[in-house]
């Protein structure tokens, strides 16, 4: 049957119709190009938390107008590349408009967060914008002026010089004006008749009638009595916490004028704790044969998942035990011990970190820790809790050779703790200088900052040392009161901290001024030639957190200038916080404070803020930290000290009590020999009247 041409027609057009679009190649990169850069930019933000850290601090909210240009401008090259050779200059006045926000977003700073410091625009912001708030203006009125005389030259050129003109003409105009001139003359006058008039009437110049009376007699007030320099005349319990630390700046600086006893019997040195006044550690109790079961069950573990490896070594510690893996071979055919000829293949050391919930899960433990490299050893640590813990006792650190050998030396040793290896972990504060710890509630931060202290009881006497305590939470340092190497009691209020920080200031500066005197450079050199010995001063801050909120940047910038200069003059920093955030560690403290302590904390930005790495996140708490020394590019792990309230207390009253802690004065032979001094004297007296007499 025939079709009709309206059929065919129909039946062709149906057919058109049925055929796909041509897809453009073009238009399909274009868009794969941008979903994979917003899918990668969207992932690393909400995966990575030093990408977003990064995106905020560095540019912030300029991100936005930085964008839109960016965009716009990749837009332009791709699509309308001939319009934009053409219009190049609106394209850089559009980037000026960009900077320009981004400057005036540096001018805003929430005080909190990663802007606190830096503002709405980061760190790039306050290039263009910044504090001081004239600067910042100055900048953008530059760029603001400058940018469209470069791009338009032609066009922005005349109108600016035409302005320049008016101006100029305006000012001319005002300086010609005659009654500016003759107002300006007439201030002119009034000045230098001023200036004239108290040189009349001099005394060289009085005539005889009249007597020469010097105004300076008339006009000045009565002086005061000059006060001696030395302890102030006023009664202790009228002294506050804040006037304490100048009072303690002033007794310093009378110390240097009066000179030194040298009789050991009016002024007996003191007398420092034993060690029979803390308490005895718990035994070392060794179990290898349990250790060996465990390295072979670590072997067993790895063998069934591919991995041949073989334990060469075993530390056990207080608190943990490393074991020492050596990777294996995936092939037989090497040779030599080593292996290094026969085209072997070793074990690689990401799949021994890819079996730790693997081995945790065989070791019944909840978690470990798997150390890439050991330092000094080619073996991978693999970090265990041992079933047998045992508390570290401030007795056998303070007994042991590394902190006998730091306090001869004249430095302040602090017990830290015991490694992996069970070796003691004694660190001298003067050559640190500071010290910066941070750690979660109930991790074993207070304890720390306790057995530092005692550590320093132990080891300083009051001369040799000076304390500083500031606890906003009145609880953790107000135990110490009462002790002789306090400069002032234990600060609790924000007022008193700010005080304290700038007595210590001024205290700085003074010592730099003596040791400019005595041709020194630090306060080791001045103590090895001094007759009275300078004492180290150590502040020591609980919840640092508080007081850099409180205080903002002003509490920031006294502790930098603390950090910065104190090691020279012998004062150490000692901070401690549970907030380890951007905003209470900032990036000044940290660059001044290089040894850091992390105990457990909340999250791996925190572990990344106060050490860098992660890893702070993972530990066991109860003493577990990690430490971080400027000579060490990795954090040790080290089980802290522990102090209890017995000894604390015994120490505290040791050094309250004077009959301990210094030797009896001995008063009797002192007044038998000047007695009989004056009797030598009273008779030679006599003598010489009878002589006297008899000559006459």
């Amino acid at each position: 049957m025939a079709r009709s041409p309206r059929g065919k027609r129909s039946s062709s057009g149906s057919g058109a119709e049925g055929k796909a679009r041509p897809v453009r190649r073009g238009l399909v990169l274009d868009g794969l190009a941008v979903v994979t850069v917003v899918l990668a930019l969207a992932i690393t933000m909400v995966v990575s938390a030093d990408a977003r850290l990064w995106a905020l601090e560095s540019l912030g909210y300029g991100w936005i107008p930085a964008g839109l240009w960016l965009g716009s401008v990749v837009y332009g090259l791709r699509y309308h590349i001939r319009s934009f050779r053409r219009l190049w200059q609106w394209w850089v006045l559009a980037a000026g408009g960009a900077a320009i926000v981004i400057g005036v977003l540096s001018f805003f700073h929430p005080g909190f967060g990663v802007f606190a410091v830096a503002g709405l625009s980061g760190k790039w912001g306050t290039v263009l914008g910044g504090s001081p708030l004239f600067l910042g203006i100055a900048k953008l009125l530059a760029i603001a002026i400058l940018t469209p005389v470069v791009v338009f030259p032609r066009r922005v050129g005349p109108f600016y010089a035409r302005g320049f003109e008016g101006v100029g003409q305006g000012v001319r105009t005002v300086a010609e004006n005659p009654q500016i001139r003759r107002g300006i003359s007439s201030l002119t006058d009034r000045l230098r008749s001023r200036t004239k008039s108290p040189q009349e009437p001099s005394v060289s110049e009085a005539s005889p009638e009249t007597p020469a009376v010097s105004p300076i007699v008339d006009r000045e007030p009565a002086k005061p009595e000059a006060v001696p320099v030395g302890k102030p005349d006023v009664e202790p319990d009228a002294i506050s916490e804040s006037s304490m630390m100048d009072v303690f700046v002033s007794e310093e600086l009378a110390l240097y004028v009066q000179p030194a006893e040298t009789d050991p019997a009016m002024d007996p040195p003191w007398l420092l704790p034993t060690a029979g006044l803390l308490s005895t550690p718990e035994p070392v109790e060794s179990n290898e044969e349990a250790l060996d079961a465990t390295a072979r069950l670590i072997e067993q573990t790895l063998a069934s998942h591919g991995v041949n490896v073989t334990v060469a070594d075993t530390q056990a510690g207080p608190r943990l035990i490393r074991f020492g893996l050596d990777p294996g071979w995936l092939t037989e055919d090497k040779d030599g011990p080593e292996g290094d000829r026969g085209g072997g293949t070793r074990v690689r050391v990401q799949s021994i970190v890819a079996r730790q919930n693997d081995l945790a899960l065989a070791l019944k433990t909840p978690s470990i820790r798997i150390q890439p490299t050991i330092p000094g050893e080619a073996l991978v640590g693999l970090e265990v809790p041992s079933p047998t813990p045992r508390r570290v006792g401030l007795k056998e650190m303070v007994e042991s050779e590394a902190f006998t050998d730091c306090a001869a030396k004249g430095g302040l040793p602090i017990a830290i703790g015991q490694d992996i290896a069970g070796e003691p972990e004694v660190l001298d504060l003067a050559g640190l200088p500071h010290l910066l710890i941070a750690g979660a509630t109930g991790t074993g931060k207070s304890v720390c900052l306790n057995s530092i202290v005692a550590s320093l009881l132990v080891a300083k006497s009051p001369d040799e040392l000076r304390l500083l305590m500031v606890d906003p939470k009145g609880v953790e340092l107000t135990p110490f009161d009462g002790l002789p190497h306090l400069a002032a009691p234990t600060v609790q209020e924000f007022k008193g901290f700010t005080e304290s920080l700038t007595g210590l200031l001024n205290l700085m500066q003074q010592r730099y001024a003596r040791l400019g005197q005595a041709g020194v450079r630090n306060i080791a050199g001045y103590n090895a030639t001094a007759q009275r010995r300078m004492p180290y001063v150590v502040l020591v801050v609980d919840e640092l957190a508080e007081l850099m909120l409180a205080g903002g940047r002003e509490s920031e910038a006294n502790l930098v200038r603390l950090a910065q200069m104190g090691r020279a003059t012998g004062i150490h920093l000692v901070l401690a916080t549970q907030r380890p955030t951007v905003d209470v560690v900032t990036g000044l403290l940290k660059a001044n404070i290089a040894t850091r302590i992390a105990f457990t904390v909340a999250s791996q930005t925190d572990s990344r803020v106060i050490l860098d790495v992660s890893g702070a996140e993972d530990l066991l708490g109860r003493g577990d930290m990690l430490l971080l020394e400027n000579q060490s590019p990795q954090p040790r792990r080290v089980q802290g000290v522990f102090v209890d309230d017995g000894e604390l207390s015994r120490l505290v009253e040791f050094w309250r009590d004077p009959s301990q802690s210094r030797p009896p004065v001995l008063e009797s032979e002192t007044d038998n020999e000047e007695l009989g001094s004056e009797a030598v004297v009273e008779e030679e007296n006599v003598d010489e009247e009878v002589g006297d007499s008899g000559t006459e």
